[in-house]
């Protein structure tokens, strides 16, 4: 199969971002001082940080602004105060929802859900990424976003495998295949893997520094340092 096209119901995108914001809200008051502890994966910020952006984010998709998931955080509003304000954005959502273009709709729950798979790590709270409803769609749009980066370099074509999944990007016939475990692949294809770890999924064919430059697209970029390990070794 290629990167998926499927539509997405904005009813239940709606049941997906609330159970994703609640999750987040949860985490996050369990935490004694949100703004003196830092997100790993987000290396610029801290917890407080976090929620700011993603407040930032939920207010502009349901203002109808162009929404860009590199939006910074809010300044100044405690967590206390983001996180009610958030809470309150969501009688909105739902119209917002669906008067938005499909993409815009799947790029508010990738961004959601990959903040929330950031506290989850942090914290080693339990959880499983690949079983959470938004996992599979939030896994597609990536792999298409890396498609299109793939594709505007000029880079050949790439064969993507998951556990029972699997996706060709660029054009013509792939040079190489690289496998892994599916929340490995996802967190490679959003600036959370490092040049190394990448290298360190399974590559036939070409070597993964043909794809390097790929692998920096949209808002994301593979870090320095590791953030996080692999979790599928």
């Amino acid at each position: 199969m290629t990167a998926s096209q499927t539509q997405h119901d904005p009813a239940e995108q709606y049941a997906v971002y609330r159970r994703t914001r609640e999750a987040i809200a949860g985490l996050v008051a369990a935490l004694p001082d949100p703004d003196a502890v830092g997100v790993p994966a987000c290396p610029d910020w801290s917890v407080r940080d976090l929620i700011g952006h993603l407040v930032h984010i939920c207010e502009s998709f349901v203002a109808l602004e162009d929404n860009q998931i590199d939006l910074g955080p809010l300044a100044d509003v405690p967590v206390a105060g983001l996180l009610e304000r958030w809470e309150g954005l969501d009688g909105e959502l739902p119209a917002a929802l669906d008067r938005s273009p499909e993409l815009r709709r799947r790029i508010l729950l990738l961004d959601v859900f990959s903040h929330e798979v950031d506290l989850r790590l942090m914290l080693d709270a339990p959880a499983e990424p690949a079983a959470h409803p938004a996992f599979d769609g939030a896994l597609d749009l990536s792999t298409m976003g890396f498609g299109l980066a793939v594709h505007g370099g000029g880079l050949p074509a790439l064969r993507i495998e998951t556990p029972g999944r699997a996706w060709v990007v660029g054009e013509g016939t792939p040079a190489a295949t690289v496998s892994g475990a599916a929340v490995d692949v996802f967190r490679s294809l959003t600036g959370r893997r490092t040049r190394a770890q990448i290298e360190g999924l399974e590559w036939s064919g070409e070597s993964a520094g043909t794809w390097a430059e790929a692998f920096a697209w949209g808002p994301f970029t593979p870090p320095v340092a590791e953030v996080e390990p692999l979790v599928g070794r």
